[in-house]
């Protein structure tokens, strides 16, 4: 059956920004309005969620929302022994850097809003948060002892590599170069929601072994 598509859709779905848009969500990315705005705003449009799931569907994936509804990405339809190794892949991955992230909460947690969790489209402001920093010796104990403060000394090295390190993750965007001002992107709830699940499975359940794998090792 040939997909019937309109001319307006046909030239959003050969046009480059389509093309980035699948790019950025088989890399994994969570697109939002902070991350990637004209993105997100084709991805609202309910023609092009469905053309994307359709095309996402061949590879047994499917659009998700973020648990606020403002950022989407793929995920796996099933779970079958290939998706099985790419999700102990990426929660491998994830847990290693489990700790940066709790620490790293925590930190910008206690110098803006030690009750609430940081939110999406949230400003940063790097001058506010380094006199903060600069002024609190709690604050100063914490981004020393974060990973990405390693190399640094300075204070403020210290806050521009963390800055880094976030963009590189994907949960903090540039948007006022000239002012030093950052967002929050909606890639941060993924992150929160890991911690709680984390927190709420302190014991989590090994791995099945497969029982003629299991024979094998007890025969080799």
């Amino acid at each position: 059956m040939v997909d019937q598509v309109t001319p307006a859709n046909e030239s959003v779905g050969n046009s480059e920004t389509y093309r980035t848009l699948l790019t950025r969500l088989l890399a994994g990315n969570v697109v939002c309005q902070w991350s990637a705005p004209s993105l997100a705003r084709l991805i609202e449009r309910e023609d092009i969620q469905n053309r994307v799931n359709r095309w996402s569907s061949e590879l047994g994936m499917e659009l998700a929302e973020t648990s606020s509804r403002n950022g989407r990405y793929l995920v796996y339809q099933g779970f079958d022994n290939t998706v099985k190794a790419v999700a102990r892949e990426t929660f491998t991955k994830l847990m290693k850097n489990l700790r940066f992230y709790v620490q790293t909460l925590e930190m910008l947690m206690n110098a803006l809003h030690p009750e609430s969790s940081l939110l999406p489209g949230e400003e940063l402001r790097f001058h506010d948060l380094l006199s903060q920093v600069s002024q609190s010796p709690s604050l100063q104990t914490q981004l020393s002892n974060l990973p990405s403060s390693r190399k640094y000394t300075a204070y403020k090295e210290q806050l521009e590599g963390l800055f880094s390190q976030l963009i590189k993750e994907g949960l903090l965007v540039e948007a006022n170069a000239k002012h030093s001002i950052y967002q929050v992107t909606s890639r941060i709830e993924l992150v929160q929601d890991l911690i709680i699940f984390i927190q709420d499975n302190e014991h989590l359940p090994e791995p099945e072994v497969d029982t003629a794998s299991g024979r094998q090792g007890q025969l080799a």
